[in-house]
């Protein structure tokens, strides 16, 4: 298992969040030394930026740009690798086509939950609130870069995206109010089930003996939105039994849509099921089906869970 889940994380949630509007990698490498970047996104259309939509986080992504994603905060060590995989990328990237003009070369965006402003002077970077928003320092142009204090910003729907990659009590608010936005956001689930992924991750860390700060302690009480989620996709099965006016209908709806949220979940922790062990889920009842819901969080192994199956039928 990971020993930096919070890494993990950052490179499944950006790629989930911006994947629709271009091509995001996760663990770019970069030649000839071997580094990686967090993820490396370049737009095939247009990103938008709206409260209700990307926010903030679309703004950033208007560009080819690298996002790295640091859970503590960045030092000027890591931001001077940072440049480095930067401007490696933009090297390849002239060699490649020498005639691309500079407004088209590659960005870094730094995401920190704090930064002192020591480190902050060092680089030259200017808080600049009216163009983007407090807690985005821009550097002078020659860096292309600009680093995100994600606790400076501003608690609006227009930052959410990004403050879901804070730490500690910002965190934990943003990831509620994920939890409150519409059932139909077209991210909300898929972004719920990348946190109990990492919920899970954290949890096992914890039993193989791994100590967790103060801030990762406190995340994992959240672990309760999970059961809620649950409930509501149990809520939303019996309200369309309902539509279809037959018991047989609400049954049906309830357990389809408890099952479709636990194999996502089982996904998210485990990776791709076999088709077998998906029919066999779908095929367990409905008590059953809330029985693995709530014992997944303790699988480590694929065979965890087949084990649990077999002495759960």
């Amino acid at each position: 298992m990971t020993q930096f889940p919070y890494d993990q994380f950052a490179k499944d949630y950006i790629p989930e969040l911006l994947g629709d509007y271009g091509e995001a990698t996760p663990s770019f490498k970069v030649a000839p030394e071997v580094k990686e970047v967090d993820v490396l996104f370049i737009p095939n259309q247009p990103v938008p930026t709206t409260s209700n939509t990307l926010g903030l986080l679309g703004k950033l992504a208007q560009t080819s740009c690298l996002l790295e994603v640091y859970r503590n905060p960045v030092n000027g060590s890591e931001i001077r690798a940072c440049l480095t995989k930067l401007f490696e990328i933009q090297s390849k990237i002239k060699r490649e086509n020498n005639e691309i003009k500079e407004e088209r070369l590659p960005v870094l965006w730094i995401l920190t939950p704090t930064l002192s402003n020591r480190i902050l002077e060092e680089f030259g970077t200017i808080e600049q609130v009216e163009e983007w928003s407090k807690g985005i320092y821009i550097a002078p142009p020659s860096y292309f870069m600009g680093i995100v204090v994600i606790h400076q910003l501003p608690i609006t729907e227009e930052t959410l995206w990004l403050r879901i990659l804070g730490k500690g009590t910002v965190q934990e608010r943003a990831i509620r109010e994920l939890k409150d936005l519409p059932a139909n956001h077209p991210k909300k689930n898929s972004i719920l089930e990348l946190i109990y992924g990492l919920l899970a991750v954290l949890k096992i860390n914890q039993q193989q003996g791994q100590s967790l700060d103060k801030e990762d302690q406190e995340l994992m009480k959240i672990s309760t939105l999970y059961l809620e989620q649950l409930q509501e996709a149990k809520n939303e099965g019996r309200q369309e039994g309902r539509q279809e006016g037959r018991q047989e209908g609400l049954e049906q709806g309830v357990k389809q849509g408890e099952a479709l949220l636990t194999i996502r979940l089982l996904k998210r922790l485990l990776g791709e099921l076999p088709p077998e062990i998906e029919t066999e889920i779908r095929g367990l009842n409905t008590n059953n089906i809330e029985a693995l819901a709530e014992a997944l969080l303790d699988f480590k192994t694929l065979e965890d869970l087949t084990n649990w199956l077999a002495n759960n039928q």
